[in-house]
């Protein structure tokens, strides 16, 4: 009897579980062997991570062929995105190993809290520097006069600092209910997703309107290559949110399910909660390979970096 009100009691000091005051048991076999293999991967994946997002950085700021005022703008988000590697990953493996072990002790706790926290960070400065990678490829297809004054590389890295700044500031509690902290992320995920969908479907208008344009129009050479490069950046930037919804719905879904417990079954919930907390992190990994695959600019630099090659052995 005693045992029981002690263990209770552990348990809501804690207050730290998907589902408050049950954790995973004997009976939760399928969610123990889904976690310990989304942990085995994100350990593959992290130093990749970490590694594929510092060569990108590295490759816009010393190859000046690829600095280019758009990846400029790549170059802020690899910046989250190798953060990503290096903090949020680990910590999203710490606080699965703890989940695993059943810890219920005030200072796993706390550790599960700061992990929860700086993965939302993280996570919300991923999707604000997409956003900011959007709204540019806005101001270029909508505001093509102005563009050359509206952005430099000067603003760009002045807008990631205060992106940076908010998303911090976002993280000031409001309340001790976590709930909040639940509505108020999502809402977030939620803006950001719509303002990345409204810079891209602007685009996609001005791209088609641009190709009616030169099929039945005499244009130069100059605006053909022209739109030739803005096409390539709007392929790039929907296969980007292609793989930006993947990854982050399922996050959204198992939060919003979760919280408001129409999931009820610890099975489900750890299931469903920490594959989403997964394929969040894992956005950060799909974005450099993503620049690789579509801009040979960046698979030519990377090839020069990794394998010190020159310019013309790294073309062929």
């Amino acid at each position: 009897m005693n045992s029981n009100a002690t263990s209770q009691v552990a348990r809501t000091v804690r207050g730290c579980e998907v589902i408050p005051l049950r954790t995973l048991d004997h009976t939760t076999q399928e969610a123990y062997g889904w976690l310990v293999f989304l942990t085995v991967i994100s350990l593959i994946t992290c130093p990749i991570t970490t590694g594929l997002n510092t060569l990108i950085m590295i490759a816009v700021k010393t190859k000046h062929r690829v600095k280019t005022k758009s990846n400029i703008a790549l170059a802020c988000l690899s910046s989250t995105d190798a953060v990503m590697g290096v903090i949020g990953q680990p910590l999203s493996i710490f606080w699965v190993i703890a989940e695993l072990q059943g810890n219920t002790s005030s200072t796993y706790c706390v550790r599960i809290q700061l992990a929860r926290m700086a993965l939302r960070v993280l996570g919300v400065a991923s999707l604000f520097h997409l956003a900011m990678v959007y709204v540019e490829r806005y101001i270029v297809m909508k505001h093509s006069l102005k563009y050359e004054t509206l952005v430099t590389e000067t603003r760009s890295i002045t807008v990631s600092a205060v992106l940076w700044i908010i998303t911090i500031l976002l993280q000031l509690p409001i309340d001790n209910d976590d709930n909040n902290y639940v509505i108020v992320h999502t809402g977030i995920m939620f803006l950001c997703i719509a303002a990345i969908f409204f810079c891209q479907v602007v685009p996609c208008f001005e791209t088609r309107r641009h190709e009616k344009e030169i099929a039945t129009q005499q244009v130069s050479v100059e605006v053909r290559e022209k739109f030739v490069k803005e096409k390539k950046a709007f392929k790039l930037t929907t296969t980007i949110l292609f793989f930006l919804m993947l990854s982050y719905l399922p996050l959204i879904a198992s939060r919003l399910l979760v919280s408001k417990l129409v999931i009820t079954s610890v099975n489900s919930a750890y299931f469903a909660f920490f594959t989403g907390v997964f394929t969040a992190c894992s956005n950060s990994l799909l974005n450099p390979i993503i620049y690789c695959v579509r801009i040979q600019q960046f698979r030519v630099a990377l090839k020069e970096i990794v394998l010190r090659k020159s310019n013309i052995k790294a073309l062929n």
